[in-house]
């Protein structure tokens, strides 16, 4: 159970941010993005995306000078990255399914089963954390990683000389929403440790 609670806030706290138009807004303003692209450009890629992203438009598309500002490496790896949200929302959803029917099932155990689930956390937690830790020392070798693994293709190479999103949203960009999702995680998860142990004991 505390797995599956574990990787569905992740899920959650991953899908979350990547449509979350404040912290895009906090990112170009605290990296300069505006001051070198111009805002409404940027905010109106940024909306194109987050847009596409949410399911809110099937097109990924910015009109510049007539066309697609966004090259067919972005829309190719973009589609992927949706065909990953759409993947895991649905992992989400049946592991969250199946956390309420284990629940269910073992309610006349229900303390017995905080406990275990408690525990499982505390150390989920723990091995998150120093995972995180190893990141952090070398993030875009993890960055390169997480690609590798989750994508068949090398469409996530963009160009910089041609490439609007990786001009507006550089490594900085990626490895401050990792620092969010992390901390968000993990505060879900000592949240939900706390309350298992009190309601465990009351």
């Amino acid at each position: 159970m505390a797995a599956i609670f574990f990787l569905s806030v992740l899920i959650t706290s991953f899908s979350v941010l990547a449509v979350s138009e404040s912290f895009y807004i906090y990112e170009y303003e605290k990296n300069g993005t505006y001051s070198e692209f111009g805002r409404e450009k940027v905010d109106a890629v940024t909306d194109s995306v987050i847009e596409y992203l949410s399911g809110k438009s099937d097109r990924l598309y910015y009109e510049a000078e007539g066309a697609n500002a966004f090259t067919q490496r972005e829309t190719a790896h973009m589609a992927d990255v949706k065909g990953l949200f759409l993947l895991f929302g649905g992992l989400r959803n049946w592991m969250i399914a199946a956390f309420v029917v284990i629940a269910l099932a073992f309610r006349r155990d229900i303390r017995a089963v905080l406990k275990a689930f408690a525990i499982c956390l505390v150390f989920l937690m723990a091995a998150f954390t120093a995972f995180a830790a190893a990141a952090a020392t070398n993030y875009e070798y993890f960055f390169t990683l997480f690609h590798k693994v989750f994508f068949a293709n090398d469409y996530w190479l963009l160009d910089p000389a041609d490439s609007i999103i990786i001009n507006i949203m550089p490594v900085g960009f990626f490895s401050d929403a990792a620092a969010v999702i992390f901390f968000s995680t993990l505060a879900a998860c000592v949240l939900a440790a706390i309350a298992a142990h009190r309601i465990k004991k009351a």
